[in-house]
């Protein structure tokens, strides 16, 4: 028999239930990409310049959810729940093996789509330091000074 004639309680029972996009839930630590706010990987992860922009996400969201990989090692994990725990917000733990291999260590997610276009961590702070550092603009000429 084949898959398409089954019925779908018959599919899910020897299958099991049918998941939407299961390798983008499973690189962003369970969520959808468009729920992500913040994201960070293995690379930079527990370092105190990227803490401090941590804080600054969990202040300006303090209805998202923050999933830990279960796998990073317990010295950073208990730097992130200290953080999370301070400011109030939700956190989830995430140890499927299926995470042991991500390169996402860290996720502020919502609820909700959010489509947020930069979630690294690390772009989010190069971003912030470009907007801080940005020259000041020529001071505006008169329209007159156009024509000569």
């Amino acid at each position: 028999m084949d898959k398409q004639s089954m019925d779908p309680h018959v599919q899910a029972g020897l299958y099991g239930t049918p998941q939407v996009n299961p390798d983008e839930q499973n690189h962003y630590l369970g969520n959808f990409r468009e729920r992500v706010y913040a994201l960070q990987t293995r690379e930079h992860v527990g370092e105190s310049q990227y803490m401090q922009a941590w804080e600054k996400q969990f202040s300006k969201y303090p209805e998202a959810t923050l999933y830990l990989n279960g796998h990073l090692d317990r010295d950073t994990l208990d730097k992130f729940i200290k953080l999370a725990s301070r400011y109030k917000l939700r956190f989830t733990l995430k140890t499927d093996e299926v995470y042991n291999h991500s390169d996402v260590m860290v996720v502020l997610a919502a609820k909700f789509a959010v489509h947020q276009d930069i979630v690294d961590i690390n772009e989010l702070i190069s971003q912030q330091t470009q907007s801080t550092q940005k020259p000041e603009s020529e001071t505006k000429k008169p329209w007159y000074k156009k024509l000569f």
